[in-house]
């Protein structure tokens, strides 16, 4: 219950209708409690939804942004909800019903998006059939972006627990904190965890924490290279390019580490 307050907090905070832009710390916070478990995607999912219908644009709008966000971020868990036949049929209502032109597109956009990234996984079809019901019904979906639409398969590691620091053994107290490393998500000491990087794989664009090992593991160069392709999303969101990279937050975040490290969660 108290995790689940804390989640409720955040949320409200996260979608104000008093707010001028989106509060990123606070759903960053509201993502990394979906996946550290400390609050499960059957609660979270229902109730951002539920911000959905509020009929203050400023707050729905929010409340898609916290949507996106969560999706690309918290897994598979998150994924199971919004592509469940109920939640698809929700979305479709709201593009039916909804007055607001920017969030009616913004609602098509992460289903279109939604779509080409699970185009692949079978028990996800049913975000695929609520776009081509969508288009049937003369619906116009914006241009596909790479950025939303080619999010990884890769999730970054569960956060481990630990009275020492993996690397150094040093305990930790008071005067040692503890801290994750996003990368490989072992707890260790600030001396063994003072570098930060991005970590494309995991769709992180922002340079966040990790230890001394993944530092060096993600500063080498890389052995070949790569390209990546965009399919036609129009072509029934063709073969999976390989390898994908997504955003972490809509492209309109910034400084989102300067925040994390300031509020003391990095």
């Amino acid at each position: 219950m108290f995790r689940a307050t804390v989640f409720d907090k955040l949320l409200d905070k996260a979608t104000s209708n008093l707010r001028l832009d989106p509060d990123w710390p606070s759903i960053l916070q509201i993502c990394d409690l979906i996946r550290q478990n400390d609050c499960s995607p059957k609660y979270a999912v229902p109730a951002v939804k539920k911000k959905l219908y509020s009929q203050n644009p400023h707050q729905a709008m929010f409340a898609l942004l916290t949507l996106e966000s969560i999706v690309k971020n918290c897994g598979s868990g998150v994924h199971d909800e919004v592509t469940s036949k109920v939640f698809c049929e929700m979305l479709r209502d709201l593009v039916k019903t909804t007055q607001h032109e920017n969030l009616k597109n913004k609602i098509l956009e992460l289903i279109q998006a939604w779509a080409f990234a699970f185009r692949n996984i079978p028990k996800y079809r049913a975000v695929q059939d609520t776009v081509n019901i969508l288009k049937a019904e003369g619906h116009k979906f914006p241009p596909l972006k790479e950025s939303d639409a080619m999010f990884s398969a890769d999730t970054a590691p569960e956060w481990a627990d630990g009275e020492v620091c993996h690397r150094c053994r040093v305990a930790f107290s008071l005067i040692v904190r503890r801290h994750h490393c996003r990368a490989c998500g072992q707890v260790f000491c600030q001396q063994c965890s003072s570098k930060t990087s991005t970590l494309p794989k995991f769709g992180i664009e922002k340079e966040v924490r990790v230890c001394d090992a993944c530092f060096d593991k993600v500063s080498r160069p890389p052995s070949s290279t790569a390209k990546i392709e965009i399919n036609d999303p129009s072509s029934d969101y063709g073969p999976a390019p390989a390898p994908v990279r997504m955003i972490y937050f809509p492209s309109n975040t910034h400084l989102i580490s300067l925040l994390h490290i300031h509020l003391g969660i990095l």
